[in-house]
């Protein structure tokens, strides 16, 4: 029954992306980060929906009105550049057929992302495409909240199956992510029923990170909180959830997740710490053999590697880390564009904010380029312990930071414009004034 439910919203959604690519862009973020059809039974658990719902959204920006440009941007700029490299890096990849295989998945993502930088170009597209992301995955943060609360927090908390947040680490990663754009959200809702309930959401997400059992999540987590209460309006909201939140973890979680907690404070004493330092050593002596296009996408899976530049008797695994994975696949190079990428997006934000502090017209761009910085510094926080290098969420939220940028410049333009036709007519009435007084 939910396939073809499923089956005959999205078939149903169709028609309007035809004539509304927007429209599209929305349904693909929300197949993207929900996966709902990892929550079917039938034929719909592998039917490509996400990549039907981009060629018809493809297909519609192309023969519609919508505009085909993208703004130039250093955000843009070194998006292209990436992929590009990315691409380069393939051909000469440890393991071909997995690389090919990651080099595709990561360029679909990044043509959509283009894509949400033609078509956002208002503050209300801005909005509607927040929501999306928000609904999409808070769904699995007040779910796993929920779960967490009735079973005690006995139970670790897990994303859909097969998809990008499938594994606990991954979906606290995504989950801490999202918390500032619900406060973005709460911030600037009408009603308030949707503030409350907004509030709840964050306070159940929260619950869910702690009850994904993941140390890089609650590193997060803390990083989210005093970023939020650093950056956002009226804090006494975000401090009554930093406080449930501090209660539950001390008060209601079991013991088994306090142990797990506390080998924080001796990482590298532990297993899993070990493995995590192993390879980010086999990640940068890759790196120093092949500076310039490392190893490729999913080097560590080549046994020849692994036993090359990996120490002595370590357990071949995933590089657990965004920097020291792009690091290891796309060599120098590769981690250069990526940092550029995240420093030109929080420097975006930062402009955002510093142009819009003043202005109550625009306060909305100014909270929400506050909150866009403390969701990548909960990416590169959390990220720095997380395998996650390539996470799409990561480059739509690049995206909106390069549009709330190009969208501050363009209204300053269109007001000096407007400056400019109305001065000179002033000019000319007070010449032509005083041409009748003579």
């Amino acid at each position: 029954m939910r396939d073809i439910v499923l089956a005959l919203f999205v078939f149903g959604t169709i028609p309007f992306i035809l004539t509304r690519p927007y429209i599209g862009l929305l349904v693909w973020s929300w197949l993207g980060y929900m996966n709902p059809n990892r929550l079917c039974y039938g034929f719909a658990i592998t039917f490509p929906w996400v990549q039907l719902i981009a060629i018809v959204t493809l297909v519609s920006l192309i023969v519609g009105k919508e505009r085909k440009r993208i703004p130039i941007s250093a955000v843009s700029i070194l998006l292209f550049l990436f992929l590009a490299w990315t691409g380069i890096t393939t051909f000469f990849a440890a393991v071909p057929d997995s690389a090919w295989e990651r080099w595709e998945e990561f360029a679909k993502i990044l043509v959509m992302v283009f894509v949400t930088l033609m078509l956002v170009n208002n503050r209300e597209r801005v909005h509607w495409l927040v929501w999306m992301i928000v609904v999409s995955l808070g769904f699995y943060g007040v779910k796993g909240g929920i779960f967490t609360a009735l079973k005690g927090g006995n139970y670790h908390v897990l994303g859909p199956a097969a998809s990008f947040i499938a594994d606990n680490n991954a979906l606290a990663l995504a989950l801490c992510m999202i918390l500032p754009l619900m406060r973005y959200l709460q911030l600037h809702s009408s009603r308030k029923a949707v503030r409350v309930g907004l509030g709840f959401g964050m306070l159940f997400t929260g619950i869910g990170i702690l009850g994904t059992y993941s140390r890089g999540g609650l590193i997060g987590l803390a990083i989210v909180a005093g970023t939020l209460f650093l950056k956002s309006r009226h804090r006494l909201a975000i401090v009554l959830v930093i406080v449930a939140l501090g209660m539950t973890a001390y008060h209601f979680m079991p013991p088994q997740w306090t142990e797990r907690m506390d080998t924080l404070h001796h990482a590298q004493e532990t297993a899993s710490g070990q493995e995590r330092i192993q390879s980010w050593e086999f990640a940068t002596n890759v790196a120093l053999h092949r500076p310039l296009l490392g190893g490729g996408f999913d080097d560590y899976k080549s046994a020849y590697l692994w036993s090359m530049y990996a120490p002595a008797g370590s357990i071949q695994r995933a590089i657990h880390s965004i920097y020291f994975r792009v690091l290891s696949e796309q060599g120098f190079p590769g981690l250069v564009m990526f940092l550029g990428l995240l420093f030109a997006s929080w420097r975006n934000c930062s402009r955002v904010r510093r142009e819009t502090r003043d202005s109550p017209e625009q306060k909305w761009a100014f909270d929400l380029a506050s909150m866009l910085q403390a969701s990548l510094a909960a990416f590169m926080a959390a990220g720095a312990f997380l395998p996650m290098t390539y996470f799409d969420l990561t480059y739509q939220l690049m995206a909106l930071s390069a549009l709330l940028a190009d969208q501050l410049l363009s209204e300053a333009l269109t007001a000096e414009a407007v400056q400019g036709r109305i001065l000179p007519k002033r000019e000319s009435a007070v010449s032509l004034k005083s041409h009748h007084a003579a």
